[in-house]
């Protein structure tokens, strides 16, 4: 997601913090200051070290069923884990969605048992809960079992809303099932914020987060719902403008500008040989574009087959950071019969979003 930063990785996934995430906390540390009580900040902090956990939960089963986990991204209101594909099998989808929130309930109870063993007296304050008791592991371990219980709520974007649906779409299409899901993830933002303002005003806050995230969410799954089976060969170009190794940088930009491309598409005598990004084009000063070879510069060796969705050729084009892919026929890797672009890719999801 945009305005993330890596923080390090655990086992192989990468960690991100939001930049709003930095806000919360240098937010937290200056209403700290005048009194110089830095509890409630000490509490913000663990608390989501523990929703690392949570999110490596998720990872860690979507691991186990062959998914791909690009990253955790971790925000004001919690993590998202980012996994290339929604499991084709629906019990796949709800064991995946409930793992978080079983980790939270687990940690907050272990927690709880802890800080009753060293104070039995708190058992009396279970009632009265408050973030700023006092008692560390005491908050501690009701704020994980809050964040357990507040996750398995059946609507989206929260993990109940994922499991919810995915029982939905044992019996129904995949789209309804989640369109019922983002709507009682709407009412349930809705209802949050109007309670913010007689309650308490985070709520406004998280119901705004939680009405937003079942938007976009919801509206982005249910396009790609509608998009799996829209082929590379449906929206590709077949008019393809390429260079050989042997032209300077400079004819390959001509070439390039002509097209109306990001990249320059590169064959050798009829055979694809790669691609030669823009940012790799870039590092080049002016003057030396008209003496440099495209074979001097580094290739991108990737392609894609005209069957495949186009979906594959999106998550393709984000990982690489590249404009197009070369375009290859089935069962042959070298054959190259057009490219698509990421502006193509994006006019499908508009067409898409409309219909």
């Amino acid at each position: 997601m945009k305005y993330s930063f890596k923080i390090g990785s655990v086992w192989n996934i990468p960690i991100e913090l939001h930049f709003t995430f930095l806000l919360l906390i240098l937010a937290v540390f200056l209403l700290s200051l005048p009194s110089l009580q830095f509890y409630t900040f000490f509490i913000v902090l663990f608390l989501f070290v523990f929703v690392v956990f949570h999110e490596l939960a998720h990872s860690i089963l979507a691991r186990h069923y062959g998914i791909k986990v690009r990253k955790i991204v971790l925000y004001p209101i919690g993590g998202v884990s980012e996994i290339e594909e929604i499991p084709d099998n629906p019990s796949q989808e709800w064991r995946i969605a409930i793992a978080g929130p079983l980790i939270s309930l687990v940690i907050g109870f272990i927690l709880l048992g802890v800080s009753l063993l060293l104070s039995p007296n708190l058992l009396s304050r279970i009632l009265l809960f408050s973030p700023t008791t006092g008692e560390f592991l005491f908050d501690l371990a009701l704020l994980n079992i809050l964040l357990g219980v507040f996750n398995l709520i059946p609507a989206f974007p929260m993990d109940g809303g994922r499991a919810f649906r995915a029982i939905l779409a044992d019996r129904m299409k995949f789209s309804d099932a989640t369109r019922y899901a983002v709507n009682l993830g709407k009412i349930f933002g809705f209802v949050m914020i109007v309670s913010g303002f007689f309650v308490n005003f985070f709520l406004i806050i998280v119901g705004l987060f939680v009405y937003l995230g079942a938007s976009e969410e919801g509206e982005q799954t249910i396009i790609s719902t509608k998009l799996v089976d829209v082929r590379v060969k449906d929206v590709m170009q077949s008019e393809v403008g390429r260079v050989g190794p042997k032209q300077t940088i400079l004819e390959a930009l001509e070439v390039m500008f002509k097209n109306r491309y990001h990249d320059i598409l590169v064959e050798d005598e009829g055979v694809l040989a790669g691609i030669v990004s823009w940012s790799e084009l870039m590092k080049i000063a002016p003057d030396q574009r008209g003496d440099l070879l495209i074979e001097q510069m580094p290739l991108l060796k990737i392609s894609i087959n005209e069957d495949e969705s186009i979906l594959e050729a999106n998550k393709i084009i984000h990982k690489e950071k590249i404009g197009l892919i070369p375009v290859v026929k089935k069962g042959d890797p070298y054959k190259t019969v057009g490219v698509i672009t990421g502006e193509a890719i994006t006019k499908a999801f508009e067409q898409a979003k409309n219909r």
